[in-house]
């Protein structure tokens, strides 16, 4: 099985996507770790950083496939590089500036892409993004879009930023995120995109616990 949830930014898709597959004790696949882990091998590669590098680091990826693995332990991913353990330092800071290089690149796009339909053919799975239901699993029939109104969005980043709900940099907030959202709909790479047979969920006046909830409801329905 594969639940593939997409929609912008703030609609609470990680959120749910990670709880869901705790409720399903099933695997939950973080792409953005594998994109961080390619930008690492990028920047061991090349101490200047991953951008102009991107198709020699998606090339000496391909030409070595068994570089990056993952597996899964206690339902939580492990990231590995040249066979070390490097899920805690895909969090670093220089990591963090280098991977939009990465997840902008389609070649690196598409290695991520394969080494997740990988574990989807070896696991039940959750996995939520932009283009997960349109690009990555157009096959699969678990498909949902959450969405919720701009203002309800801006405010669940601005909890995660520490932000007030209100002022100079909430307004900031919500025009950072009308941008954002414009940019991801009209990328020409992985656009947000809901696809045609999706379950569009609107959140905005939903708990996580009625998110799930109606996930569960709709994945019962179309198994029986």
């Amino acid at each position: 099985m594969i639940i593939a949830i997409d929609g912008p930014a703030g609609s609470g898709k990680s959120t749910i996507a990670k709880l869901l597959a705790q409720e399903l004790k099933i695997e939950y696949i973080d792409s953005g770790a594998i994109y961080r882990t390619i930008a690492l091998h990028g920047i061991n590669s090349f101490p200047e950083g991953c951008q102009g590098r991107e198709q020699e680091i998606a090339e000496q990826i391909r030409n070595d496939p068994g570089m990056i693995r993952i597996s899964y332990e206690n339902h939580t991913q492990v990231m590995w590089l040249n066979d070390e353990d490097v899920s805690k330092s895909i969090r670093h800071p220089k990591v963090t500036s280098q991977v939009k290089y990465i997840a902008d690149y389609p070649a690196c796009r598409e290695l991520v892409n394969s080494k997740m339909r990988i574990i989807a053919r070896d696991y039940p799975v959750v996995i939520d993004g932009r283009d997960i239901g349109t690009v990555v699993f157009p096959d699969s029939t678990h498909k949902f879009f959450l969405d919720a109104q701009p203002k309800i969005r801006a405010e669940r980043r601005a909890g995660d930023l520490n932000i007030k709900p209100s002022g100079s940099d909430f307004e900031e907030l919500i025009r950072q995120m009308e941008i954002r959202d414009k940019n991801d709909r009209e990328r020409a790479i992985a656009p947000l995109k809901r696809a045609e047979d999706a379950l569009y969920l609107d959140t905005s006046d939903m708990t996580v616990e009625e998110v799930i909830a109606s996930i569960l409801n709709h994945c019962h329905r179309l198994n029986d």
